[in-house]
This record gives C-alpha cells, sequence and structure tokens, in this order.
C-alpha cells in the first residue's frame, strides 16, 4: 500500500495548481492511504548531559536578556544584584612565598619590623603545618 503525508499533499497541490483536497481525491483514487506526519524534533537532538546543561544555559540566559530588557523591576534588580557581587570577600593577599612545591621559602615583609600580629601567626601556623606534615 502507497503512503501519503498531507505535507506531500500540499507540495503536490502547489506544483499542480490544483486543490489540496482534489489532489488528496485523486491520490486516494490511485490507492494511497493518507498517514500522519512525524513530529519533527524541536531543536538539536541532545548527545550528552553536557549537551543538555549548554542548552539550559543558552536558554537560562535567553529569557534573563529579554525579561532585563523588557521588565524595569527585573533589570533594577539585575543591576543591583551584580553591584553587591562586586563587594563580594576579595581573597587575601598572603605575606608567605612558596616555592613550586609549596615549601615556605620566605615573606614578602619583616618579621620583625613590617609584620602585622594576624601576619606573624600566619606564618607561625603555615611553619606549625610543615613540620607537621614531616611526622
Amino acid at each position: 500500500m502507497k503512503t501519503i503525508t498531507m505535507s506531500e499533499v500540499n507540495e503536490l497541490s502547489r506544483r499542480t495548481g490544483n486543490s489540496p483536497m482534489g489532489v488528496l481525491t485523486e491520490l486516494i483514487e490511485q490507492g494511497y492511504q493518507l498517514v500522519e506526519e512525524r513530529p519533527q524534533p524541536r531543536g538539536n537532538p541532545l548527545a550528552s548531559s553536557k549537551d543538555a546543561l549548554a542548552q539550559w544555559k543558552a536558554s537560562k540566559q535567553k529569557v534573563a536578556d529579554e525579561l532585563y530588557r523588557n521588565d524595569p523591576l527585573v533589570r533594577e534588580l539585575i543591576n543591583v544584584d551584580n553591584t553587591y557581587e562586586g563587594f563580594g570577600t576579595q581573597p587575601q593577599k598572603s605575606i608567605i612565598k612558596r616555592d613550586e612545591a609549596g615549601n615556605i621559602i620566605g615573606t614578602t615583609k619583616s618579621m620583625l619590623t613590617g609584620a602585622t600580629q594576624k601576619e606573624q601567626a600566619e606564618l607561625m601556623a603555615a611553619i606549625r603545618a610543615t613540620y607537621t606534615q614531616g611526622e
């Protein structure tokens, strides 16, 4: 049995200039059977979880961008949120110098004249940790 889909009927109708119903009637008389079209998958098929995560992040960003453009309240909240992120805790700079293996090789300040008590305590803790690793 021969089959045909509605999109093929519409294409034949466009080519011949006949109405879709006329084309369909003629094809049924010739022994064709009309079948439903398989739904076409939307977008790209997902091959892995990384693809799914990337697609999710892209759609999330697209929605956020659209909301930012269209909603003044969302725009204000995102601006405030970005401002607060800028005030986040900055990483502390250590005065301890280390080599490639992580061993202490010196300090950036003099322990006698330039270092605060907190920096001196940090150095002593690092020295203690080095000695306890060797045990």
